[in-house]
């Protein structure tokens, strides 16, 4: 059965928006925020009702239009299309600049920093490889107290001229990680052990701290950082 040139338009449009939509799932969602951090930083639903509309609207609204002979088509199915790129570009640049960019270690906890909470002229005077952030994965460091003298920053963690190199929290990280025994305040056993079971070299844990729900940052048993986990640091 020849399908006729408004189906053929729909599924054309339709396909093609669900390959951009999974190019930027991809991006979104194992590149700026690779698991926890898109539960934990509430960007989940976000994109997924960017998509939903992005995706599946502009394609009916394209059936709909579509109407062979129909005067200013090309116009109509071209407006349709715009409306759909702006829509799907601001929402992805929205979500873009408020990516993790750095996992900061400072005190006793951990801290993601979106990019656009980050102190832009301070980091201007910050070391070269804290001058830019990053746009891929976030990127581990640490709180420098050589950096920040008498405690001149009242959050240091967004100031990238206090970054260094995440091995400078080795004695934080030993002074303040917690047996893993001590999650159980906060999660149940069944969820512990899911996770963990993922993660044998795990020893202690410190908090994460995030927009959203706490995370959990596994340590082993030499205090080196081995991932964020999807467990809770703390009553919610």
């Amino acid at each position: 059965m020849k399908l006729s040139k408004r189906i053929r338009y729909f599924f054309v449009h339709l396909a093609c928006s669900l390959l951009v939509g999974v190019a930027l799932l991809t991006l979104v969602f194992l590149v700026w925020y690779p698991a926890p951090l898109a539960s934990a930083e509430g960007v989940t639903t976000i994109f997924l009702m960017l998509l939903v509309i992005d995706v599946i609207l502009g394609p009916l609204l394209s059936l709909l239009v579509y109407k062979e002979g129909k005067k200013n088509l090309k116009m109509d199915l071209s407006i349709i299309v715009l409306i759909q790129v702006v829509a799907m570009g601001y929402g992805i640049y929205a979500i873009a600049q408020s990516r993790p960019a750095w996992i900061v270690q400072a005190g006793w906890l951990f801290e993601i920093v979106p990019a656009n909470v980050v102190d832009t002229k301070d980091q201007k005077q910050a070391d070269p490889a804290y001058q830019h952030n990053s746009w891929l994965q976030p990127k581990w460091v640490a709180v420098d107290d050589a950096k920040n003298p008498n405690n001149l920053f009242a959050a240091p963690q967004l100031m990238p001229t206090t970054y260094n190199d995440l091995s400078y929290a080795d004695q934080r990280l030993k002074q303040h990680a917690q047996t893993l025994a001590s999650l159980q305040q906060f999660n149940t056993e069944t969820d512990i052990q899911n996770v963990l079971k993922d993660y044998p070299t795990a020893k202690y844990w410190m908090p994460l701290r995030a927009t959203g729900v706490g995370l959990t940052v596994l340590l082993d048993s030499e205090y080196k950082v081995i991932q964020a986990v999807d467990l809770r640091p703390w009553r919610e």
